[in-house]
């Protein structure tokens, strides 16, 4: 079977969380500290904020904004649920942007022509680790917050520098299918010192220089998350360099026969997902079906998020998101893939798209 994803876990993460275990000190140590000054130095950022998952980035960030009843939140349509869950459980609005038909990117203009004067706040998404437009997108914007959605994005860069670094708060996420893996995990980066105040509070109880000032949960990282995430981190380079070289491989095979996503002029993609959308006349799950049948597990690409039962009664019509989500597939890519396992992909995929 080749596998949709694969985590790189070798004898080095092994070795980090054995040593973890030994020392006794397993949540909200040392690691951890050091990890938020990596990620915050790679990334060019002030503050560093670990937390226990990407999507507890996204809801702290939002309370951490205030973001919060009679708010209006702009949020890509095609994703992950994550960011409009996040927004929902805020207390506010959900105003679902559609994405551009190439990049699958909210583009600056449509972005601009959904904010109205309830808008507290902007979403924006590095798509599957594909950079947005973020020059554009901030010219768009003005002074509206934009909250970086780059869950997916560590390693990729927009012409302007790394993805990350967009925005008042930029949120990544660690899962074992993102670039780098703490297990679960996630990071909250910012260049303003209350914002990253209050976020070390909120993740923490609400604790603030010992004392409990506001109601909060626990959203910390382990000592052992922070432990595996160090370790990957040393390999960065060489996970995201591989990453665009199996992409490379598919682009060439495929690109006369089906759409893929396309990355900005001078814009450098980690390709976190690499997915293609279905010709027309193919049931997308007769396709998956078939696929894992021959030994290849491909899976549904992303959501229509507007069109999700947690979303039930939205009358928004995004026809370029709904389009993608369904005809979309995610097809295998991880560092440890070999070439010949592309060219196997391929061959499986053009077999049963011509059956």
């Amino acid at each position: 079977m080749i596998p949709l994803a694969k985590p790189w876990i070798g004898e080095d993460e092994q070795r980090a969380v054995s040593a973890v275990l030994e020392s006794g000190q397993l949540v909200q140590g040392a690691l951890v500290e050091r990890f938020e000054l990596a990620i915050a130095a790679l990334l060019g950022r002030r503050h560093a904020v670990a937390v226990s998952s990407g999507t507890a980035a996204l809801q702290l960030t939002l309370k951490a904004l205030q973001v919060g009843p009679g708010d209006e939140v702009l949020c890509p349509a095609l994703s992950w649920p994550s960011p409009a869950h996040a927004v929902r459980v805020a207390g506010a609005k959900v105003r679902f942007v559609d994405v551009d038909q190439a990049e699958w990117n909210s583009t600056a203009e449509a972005l601009r022509e959904a904010r109205n004067g309830n808008t507290r706040v902007a979403i924006v998404i590095d798509q599957f680790g594909n950079p947005a437009r973020a020059e554009e997108i901030r010219g768009a914007l003005g002074a509206l917050p934009i909250i970086e959605d780059a869950a997916c994005a560590l390693g990729s860069r927009f012409t302007s520098g790394p993805c990350g670094s967009l925005g008042k708060v930029s949120c990544l996420s660690f899962h074992p299918r993102k670039i780098l893996t703490t297990g679960e995990g996630g990071m909250c980066l910012t260049d303003e010192d209350d914002i990253a105040e209050k976020l070390r509070m909120l993740r923490n109880h609400g604790r603030l220089r010992g004392e409990f000032v506001v109601a909060a949960g626990n959203s910390r990282m382990t000592e052992i998350a922070a432990a595996l995430g160090l370790t990957q981190l040393q390999r960065l380079d060489e996970i995201v360099s591989r990453r665009r070289e199996l992409a490379a491989l598919y682009q060439k095979a495929l690109g006369d026969e089906m759409d893929f996503q396309s990355t900005p002029q001078g814009a450098e993609s980690n390709y976190q997902t690499f997915g293609v959308v279905l010709p027309q006349g193919h049931d997308r799950r007769a396709v998956l079906a078939k696929l894992l049948e021959q030994g290849v597990e491909a899976g549904i690409l992303s959501f229509a998020i507007h069109k999700l039962g947690s979303f039930a009664g939205s009358e928004a019509t995004l026809p370029i998101a709904e389009h993608i989500a369904a005809r979309g597939i995610a097809l295998p890519l991880y560092p440890q893939m070999r070439n010949a396992e592309v060219d196997e992909v391929v061959r499986s995929l053009r077999g049963v798209l011509h059956e």
